[in-house]
Formats: C-alpha cells, sequence, structure tokens
C-alpha cells in the first residue's frame, strides 16, 4: 500500500518541502538518490502501475532536468546505466516470455483433458438430476392418487416435498450449465504473444482494443521496442 508521503512524492515532488530556490539544487545526475533507469529513458515501474504486473513504487528521483544534464554530459553513455538498463529489461521480458510458455502449456493441457472424455462433474449432475426427475415423478403420480382418494393434507405434504426436490434439481442443472459455459470458453482461450495475458478467441472488437491499448500490454510492447532499440545502438557502437 502506498503511504501518505508516497503519494505526496509523486504529486508534489520528492522536495516539496523546500523553497523554489533550494529544490535539487545539491542533486546531480550521478547521485545515487537518482533512478538510472529513468536516466536512460523511462523507469520500468511506472509502467504497469496498477496491473498484475506491477513492480511497486521506484524510491529514486524522476527528473526530467536530470535526465536532460546527464544526456549533455560528456559521460553520456559512459557508465554503465544503460548497460545496466539494458539487463534489467531483458529481466523483466524473460519473465513475460515464462508466462507466455506457461500460458501455452495450460491451455494445451486443458485441451486434452476435455478431448479425452474423461467424466467430469458436468456428467455427475447429470446423473443426479435424471435420479431426481425420476423421483419428482414417481412423487406426482402418488400426489395424483392422494387426491383423487381425498387426501388432501397429505397429499400437499407431499407436494412440499416435490417443491423442494425441484429447487435441487434446477440448482443442479444451473451448476452444470456454468462449467459448460466454462468449459466452451477455455477451449476458445488464446494467449497473448506480448504480455501472456488470456484473450478469448472471436472476442468483441471493442474488447480487443482495449486489452491492447491496456496498461500492461502496451507497458511490454513499450519495452521490447525500446530493448530491440538499445541493442542496435550497443551494436552500432
Amino acid at each position: 500500500m502506498i503511504s501518505a508521503a508516497q503519494l505526496l512524492d509523486e504529486l508534489m515532488g520528492r522536495d516539496r518541502n523546500l523553497a523554489p530556490d533550494e529544490k535539487r539544487s545539491n542533486v546531480r545526475w550521478d547521485h545515487e538518490s537518482v533512478c538510472k533507469y529513468y536516466l536512460c529513458g523511462f523507469c520500468p515501474a511506472e509502467l504497469f502501475t496498477n496491473t498484475r504486473s506491477d513492480l511497486g513504487p521506484c524510491e529514486k528521483i524522476h527528473d526530467e532536468n536530470l535526465r536532460k544534464q546527464y544526456e549533455k554530459s560528456s559521460r553520456f553513455m559512459k557508465v554503465g546505466y544503460e548497460r545496466d538498463f539494458l539487463r534489467y529489461l531483458q529481466s523483466l521480458l524473460a519473465e513475460v516470455e515464462r508466462r507466455i510458455r506457461r500460458g501455452h502449456a495450460r491451455l494445451a493441457l486443458s485441451q486434452n483433458q476435455q478431448s479425452s472424455g474423461a467424466a467430469g462433474p458436468t456428467g455427475k449432475n447429470e446423473e443426479k438430476i435424471q435420479v431426481l426427475t425420476d423421483k419428482i415423478d414417481v412423487l406426482l403420480q402418488q400426489i395424483e392418487e392422494l387426491g383423487s382418494e381425498g387426501k388432501v393434507e397429505e397429499a400437499q405434504g407431499m407436494m412440499k416435498l416435490v417443491e423442494q426436490l425441484k429447487e435441487e434439481r434446477e440448482l443442479l442443472r444451473s451448476t452444470t450449465s456454468t462449467i459448460e459455459s466454462f468449459a466452451a470458453q477455455e477451449k476458445q482461450m488464446e494467449v497473448c504473444e506480448v504480455c501472456g495475458a488470456f484473450l478469448i478467441v472471436g472476442d468483441a472488437q471493442s474488447r480487443v482494443d482495449d486489452h491492447l491499448m491496456g496498461k500492461q500490454h502496451m507497458g511490454y510492447r513499450w519495452g521490447f521496442a525500446l530493448l530491440a532499440r538499445l541493442v542496435l545502438n550497443s551494436c552500432l557502437r
């Protein structure tokens, strides 16, 4: 959970309590309190806030002026910041690639289990539903006989039992329908090759667009693009 101090840092800056002429006057771009990833382009912690891939808040300073000072300095790209940044991005992207592989493995396992035809909860529920239906039919016939004999109270008591059995049958039917719905949906799932999220094949375009423009997907897409650019720059140097 973000503390009140961290929230104020994000909204007003870490030097919010200093006078205007005091702010960061004594902080250089190479100070340990400055985020070196931010100097290289961006801080990865900012990519995935409030997503499943949230890296947590960065405790270091993010300052555009300090980044410009670093880019103009004679030590630009000579102190190893870019190398460390590249290594960190590679670790993040390696993790999402593992997630993508696990997603494919999970879908493959699920499809194999469904195609094997093994009896599952749905089949057992169908058997219970049939047993309840048979009991209800027998009781309804008995109620009809009691009614014809004038045994109204006994027939009413037995009708309450029938209603209870019907409720139990409807509950089983709704459970079976839910299980089948999930199974059908599972067959139509696919894994996003960028961020590893599970997607529904043939989903509405609006939902597809929401995913593509979502913070997690865009974060990994941006990360891959920057990683390729950093690798290219290192090869050209």
